[in-house]
C-alpha cells in the first residue's frame, strides 16, 4: 500500500546519527524504490521500522507518498528489530551506539537488560554508559578514537570505585598514547596499591581492638575463607617465584589471554551468524505475508473486475433486446406503411403508389411494385389527400 510520506515518523529507537543518502538517491532516480517501508500504526501516523535512509532520500527527491508494508509489533521487538536491522547494514559509530544504550537506560533498562535485550555483551553495554560519566574532553576522545571502547572496558573497575582517579589514568592514557596493555597494566597496579592502602587503613582501625580468631561455621564463611587464602597463597607464590618461571607464568597468561580473544572473536562471529539467520527469517516471514496480501488483493481485484464485467453484460443484453423489441416494432411498422401507401386507385382504376416531391403528395400508376425507399421519410398520416391531377 501506499500511504503520505508525511505521516511518517522516524522510529524513536534509531541509534544512526550520520545518514548518507546522495548515492541512494541516485539509484532511487536510476531504479525506482526496489524495497518499501517498513512501518507499525501509531494512532493517526505511521512509525518507521526500516528504512530511514530510503524515507530521507524520498522527502529529498520531492516523492509525497511512499509505499510501505504495515506490521504488528510489540515494543521489545521494536527495539531488536531497529537495532540489528541497521547494525547488520552498516556498523554503528561508538558515539550511535553509546547514545542509543544511554536512551534505553533513561527509559528504565538496567545495562544487563539491555545486553539480553539486545543479544550485546554486558561489559560492551557498561563500557559504553560509563563514557558519559566523564568530562566532554574525554567523551569527544572516545568519538574520534583517541580511546578504544577496550580501554573503557579495562577501566570498568576503577569508574566504579571513583570517577576521579579513572579521569587520571584516561588522561595518562590519552597524554602518553598508551595501548591497551600499557593500560590494564597501569590499572593493576594502581588496584594493587589501592588494596595496600585500603589493608594498612584496616591494620590502624584493627589494632585498637583485641584480634579474636573467626569461628568458621557455616558453608559461606568457608568459601569467603577459600577464597581469601587462595588470594594469599597466590601473592607468596609470586614473590618466591624465579625470573624464569615468572616468563613462563607470564608466557602462559598472555597464551590464556590470546585464547580468550579466539574464542571472544568467535562468540562475536557466531553471534553476528545468529543475527544474520534471524534477520533472514523475518525477511522470509515479511516476504511471506507480502505475496499472501499480494495474491489477496489479485483475488479481490479479479472478483471485483468479473462482477464488473458481469454487470456490463447485463446491461448489453438488455440493450440488445430493447434494440430487437425496436427492430421488430418498427419492421411491423413498415410493413403496415408499404401496405398502406400502395392501393388501388378508385378513379383510374389502376393500381397506384402514394409518394412524396417537395411539399406536395403524389399518387403514380403503379404495376404493383413499390417505389418507396428501404429508409423513406415517412410524413405524418394526413387526414385527406389532396386531389392532385395524376400523372399518366
Amino acid at each position: 500500500m501506499k500511504i503520505d510520506i508525511a505521516s511518517i515518523k522516524p522510529s524513536p529507537y534509531q541509534p544512526r546519527l550520520i545518514f548518507d543518502v546522495d548515492e541512494l538517491k541516485q539509484e532511487i532516480e536510476r531504479d525506482g524504490l526496489l524495497t518499501e517501508l517498513v512501518v507499525r500504526k501509531q494512532g493517526t501516523a505511521y512509525e518507521l521500522i526500516d528504512g530511514e535512509r530510503r524515507l530521507r532520500a524520498l522527502k529529498e527527491l520531492g516523492w509525497k507518498t511512499a509505499p510501505v508494508r504495515v506490521v504488528k509489533l510489540k515494543e521489545g521487538i521494536v527495539r531488536r528489530s531497529v537495532y540489528k536491522l541497521n547494525k547488520i547494514r552498516e556498523d554503528y559509530t561508538v558515539e550511535e551506539e553509546a547514545r542509543y544504550f544511554k536512551k534505553l537506560a533513561e527509559e528504565g533498562m538496567t545495562p544487563w537488560e539491555i545486553s539480553k535485550e539486545l543479544s550485546v555483551d554486558f561489559h560492551w553495554v557498561l563500557a559504553h554508559l560509563n563514557v558519559f560519566k566523564f568530562q566532554d574532553e574525554v567523551q569527544k576522545g572516545v568519538w574520534t578514537g583517541k580511546i578504544s571502547v577496550s580501554h573503557m572496558v579495562a577501566l570498568e573497575s576503577v569508574v566504579g570505585r571513583s570517577i576521579k582517579e579513572a579521569q587520571v589514568i584516561i588522561e595518562e592514557i590519552i597524554n602518553r598514547k598508551l595501548t591497551l596493555k600499557e593500560a590494564k597494566t597501569i590499572i593493576s597496579k594502581q588496584k594493587e596499591k589501592v588494596e595496600e592502602m585500603r589493608l594498612n587503613a584496616a591494620k590502624k582501625v584493627l589494632a585498637k581492638f583485641t584480634p579474636k580468631v573467626a569461628e568458621l561455621k557455616t558453608a559461606k564463611d568457608l568459601e569467603e575463607a577459600s577464597k581469601t587464602l587462595k588470594k594469599m597463597a597466590k601473592r607468596k607464590l609470586e614473590k618466591t617465584l624465579t625470573p624464569q618461571e615468572k616468563t613462563a607464568r607470564e608466557a602462559a597468561k598472555k597464551q590464556k589471554l590470546k585464547k580468550k580473544g579466539h574464542q571472544e572473536m568467535e562468540r562475536k562471529r557466531l553471534e553476528k551468524l545468529r543475527i544474520n539467520e534471524e534477520a533472514k527469517k523475518m525477511f522470509t516471514q515479511f516476504k511471506e505475508k507480502e505475496s499472501h496480501r499480494i495474491e489477496a488483493e489479485a483475488r479481490k481485484e479479479m472478483e471485483t473486475n468479473i462482477a464488473t464485467v458481469q454487470k456490463e453484460m447485463r446491461s448489453l443484453t438488455r440493450k440488445i433486446k430493447k434494440l430487437e423489441t425496436e427492430k421488430a416494432s418498427f419492421l411491423k411498422k413498415k410493413a403496415f406503411l408499404l401496405d398502406a401507401l400502395n392501393f388501388n386507385c378508385p378513379h383510374c382504376k389502376n393500381p397506384c403508389v402514394v409518394f412524396r416531391e417537395g411539399d406536395n403528395y403524389l399518387v403514380k400508376r403503379s404495376a404493383r411494385v413499390s417505389i418507396v425507399s428501404e429508409t423513406p421519410v415517412v410524413p405524418s398520416t394526413p387526414t385527406s389527400l389532396p386531389s392532385p391531377t395524376p400523372k399518366s
